[in-house]
């Protein structure tokens, strides 16, 4: 049988160099790709080939190493709190959107808000030219102004939410401020594994605008990647207060996680005044038998009632995306939700073209559930 060759994980130069170390000690055989021959300490984005035998040899020493990472991490949860919410920034305009809405949620339902900042810099390692070893002694004052400029700049936006707190003299809130070390995407992954939170909210902005390491193509590897729901604001959502948003879409395939992601949403939206409208987007030749398969989902839960006015609707058009367009419009649809899978709907939310279409042109926040 062929010994494929697997990619365990995307790191920066830095863990990956010692994920490779600690996994050679374990006796797995590894190889780095997509380092930067030149400067091979500011690569980022290293990834970590392995055997496709020595998977599961090599998960136990790379989870080790990703819960040491946090273990140390504190958690300050006061036991009225009912939700914690992540917030991944760059201290944007449009990240602060995020944080607004996220910080509206918590006060409604009472908890915790996370602010999470990762920014990257050059490793104070050494930079190899042939046989030689050249050390770059700017590297380190580069890495600690960024840190600090990130921390100055994260305890402003600590602060201001805790000044709306004792301003609006909100109780059972807290809010928590994290600065990391590395890539955006395994960062914010790793530390939603540790910190569990009820939900991700991010920013994303328009496909025209620069990149940033934060926001943006970012946004559509996390809704992929992450085991908790994940909602995305976009740059251009007019955003004028929690109370404002007054209808939620879900998007339904009919698939046995439908059930469980509806009944999520009306808990994660329970203290919102809301209501939640599903549909599903079919074309006319299957108008017929969909209209069955919504009658299933109707009579499920008129039988598992939930804490929402719950409506249905078929969507009929030949196009997804003009079917989609067209439920938000006649709806009026404030957040839209759907559910990924490894099917269906995920083949045509989540590739990596169709996900950034979704995330950059769309007004509407996502409201992302995981099968």
């Amino acid at each position: 049988m062929e010994d494929k060759i697997i990619t365990l994980a995307t790191l920066t130069f830095e863990k990956a160099q010692l994920v490779k170390t600690l996994l050679e000690n374990e006796g797995v055989s590894c190889f780095l790709e997509h380092i930067n021959l030149i400067q091979g300490a500011v690569s980022s984005g290293v990834k970590i080939n392995i055997r496709e035998a020595d998977f599961e040899q090599a998960m136990m020493v790379f989870d080790a190493i990703r819960e040491s990472d946090y273990n140390s991490e504190p958690h300050d949860v006061i036991s009225t709190q009912t939700v914690k919410i992540l917030v991944p920034v760059d201290f944007s305009e449009y990240s602060q959107k995020a944080v607004d809405v996220a910080f509206d949620w918590v006060v409604k339902q009472k908890g915790e808000i996370t602010l999470f900042n990762s920014y990257f810099t050059p490793l104070n390692t050494g930079i190899p030219f042939s046989d030689s070893f050249v050390y770059d002694v700017n590297t380190d004052e580069v890495s600690l102004d960024m840190e600090e400029e990130s921390e100055r700049k994260m305890e402003l936006l600590q602060k201001d939410l805790e000044k709306r707190i004792s301003e609006k003299k909100i109780k059972d809130v807290n809010v928590k401020a994290i600065v990391r070390r590395g890539v955006a995407e395994h960062e914010i992954l790793a530390y939603s594994e540790h910190y569990k939170p009820s939900v991700i909210v991010m920013g994303t902005r328009g496909a025209d605008k620069k990149a940033v390491d934060l926001i943006g193509s970012v946004t559509a590897e996390i809704i992929e990647s992450a085991k908790v729901p994940v909602l995305a604001i976009p740059e251009s959502f007019e955003y004028s207060g929690i109370e404002k948003i007054k209808r939620v879409g879900y998007l339904s395939v009919f698939e046995n996680a439908d059930f469980v992601a509806i009944d999520k949403l009306s808990n994660i939206v329970n203290s919102i005044d809301v209501d939640i409208i599903c549909s599903h987007i079919s074309s006319l030749s299957e108008v017929d038998i969909n209209k069955v398969k919504l009658d299933g989902l109707v009579e499920h839960f008129r039988n598992h009632a939930i804490n929402k006015k719950l409506s249905f609707k078929l969507t009929e058009n030949e196009d997804f995306w003009v079917g989609i367009e067209s439920f938000i419009q006649t709806e009026n649809i404030d957040i839209l939700s759907f559910t990924t899978y490894k099917r269906n709907l995920i083949s045509r939310l989540l590739n990596a073209s169709v996900a950034k279409k979704m995330l950059f042109h769309s007004t509407t926040p996502l409201l992302v559930f995981h099968a």
